[in-house]
């Protein structure tokens, strides 16, 4: 049961988030080069990176959610993918990375980021699942999304938020769980400073949100977020020492 679908039908895509749906400019594909020369860089040789389970991944669109503990993480998870950059877009706190003017004269043209306001009311929530609509649906593309909703200060997993799952029931797109090892080792929160780490990113098998059925939607993206979240931590217990 959608708790969206009758807003979605009629909710355009606003003007302001028309460049989702557009491709990147001249500078932007010059910096996702330099971008790509340094993520084979850094994951070949200062930090060795390892992929499993990319067998798993299902076709695109799709949701990839991890654990998050470092701003190395969106990075590995693409490379670890296999489908390039671009085909990734990641959601970013608007206040953060679009009301600071040096963070979005740079960063949106690095990366695909897609502005989540932190209020929770029904019209941003659905001007956001517009927005991710228009992403996924512009060829084929994904998103990745953190559960926890900020980065651990300790390494240790924080409980999940269930933003992702509602965004997979409403969008009808499979969840993808992951996680990344050893990056928190590498450049935790508050550093800047990358150490050479082996990395790991593992894949799980996708969650399909319409084997949860429930009355509500509500405890439909109770039911999803559950299951999402212990799969990741079921992928985590294998990188247990």
């Amino acid at each position: 049961m959608s708790a969206f679908s009758e807003l979605l039908e009629r909710t355009p895509l606003e003007p302001e988030y028309a460049y989702l749906t557009e491709d990147p400019s001249a500078t932007a594909r010059w910096l996702r080069v330099g971008f790509n020369g340094f993520c084979w860089s850094l994951f070949n040789l200062w930090c060795p990176l390892t992929a499993v389970g990319r067998e798993r991944l299902p076709k695109p669109p799709f949701v990839l959610c991890s654990n998050h503990s470092s701003h190395m993480d969106s990075a590995a998870l693409m490379w670890a993918s296999g489908l390039g950059i671009d085909r990734f877009g990641m959601l970013a706190a608007k206040d953060y990375f679009f009301d600071n003017k040096r963070r979005k004269s740079f960063l949106p043209l690095l990366m695909n980021l897609i502005p989540a306001e932190r209020q929770t009311n029904r019209h941003a929530i659905t001007r956001f699942l517009v927005a991710c609509r228009a992403f996924v649906r512009f060829r084929e593309r994904c998103l990745i999304i953190y559960p926890e909703g900020t980065r651990s200060v300790t390494g240790q997993m924080a409980p999940f938020r269930r933003g992702a799952a509602m965004l997979a029931v409403e969008l009808g797109l499979p969840l993808v769980p992951a996680y990344v090892c050893g990056t928190f080792k590498a450049i935790p929160k508050g550093s800047n400073l990358v150490r050479p780490t082996r990395l790991t990113v593992t894949f799980g098998d996708p969650v399909d949100y319409k084997q949860f059925s429930a009355a509500t939607a509500s405890a439909q993206y109770d039911a999803v977020n559950a299951e999402l979240e212990r799969r990741v931590h079921q992928l985590a217990s294998t990188h247990a020492h």
